[in-house]
């Protein structure tokens, strides 16, 4: 199925129409592994990348059965509420730890054994160490850019900013992860 082909119209047209859980579940399959590997990239841990992904494909059918709005690009919709998903999720998780204790909250992160939990090539693992040190908003804008191969266009419709914005930040992130493998 590619982005936004007919059979994918087809498809969201089945689900909001009939409410038909098994063209759901075609979406769902072709889409799954994809916002897994963007939302782990963004929390670290397995277990917790997959209970958000689930939330993310439980919180787009609702979506798509309760409003009326038409649905251009699903590509971009899931991502978003992934995205919209893992900020929730940070959110909540910022009340749990006290907002003055940062030095505890950056040993957590650290302590984390990626490796142990996914078995995946070394140079992703590599650049996954790498991403972690850089700030949210470049290691998101990589990710989907050369991780996730979306043009430009489609990172700006996702992260609800325009274009040059976008272009700035990956110029921003690129630069700062050089110089993170130079050290």
């Amino acid at each position: 199925m590619k982005k936004h082909s007919l059979q994918e119209k087809f498809l969201i047209y089945k689900v909001r129409q009939h409410k038909d859980a098994d063209a759901y579940g075609k979406l769902y399959d072709y889409y799954v592994d994809r916002i897994f590997r963007f939302v782990f990239f963004k929390v670290g841990t397995q277990e917790e990348a997959e209970d958000l992904t689930s939330e993310a494909f439980l919180k787009t059918w609702e979506y798509i059965n309760k409003t009326n709005k038409k649905i251009d690009n699903f590509n971009a919709l899931i991502y978003r509420v992934a995205r919209n998903v893992v900020i929730d999720y940070y959110r909540t998780r910022r009340k749990d730890v006290p907002a003055t204790d940062e030095e505890q909250m950056l040993r957590i992160q650290d302590q984390r054994d990626i490796e142990q939990e996914v078995n995946v090539e070394f140079e992703i693992k590599s650049v996954e160490k790498h991403l972690t040190q850089l700030k949210e908003t470049y290691r998101e804008v990589i990710i989907l850019r050369y991780i996730e191969e979306f043009s430009i266009t489609e990172i700006a419709e996702i992260t609800a900013k325009n274009k040059a914005n976008v272009r700035v930040l990956l110029h921003r992130g690129l630069t700062a992860l050089k110089e993170i493998a130079k050290k």
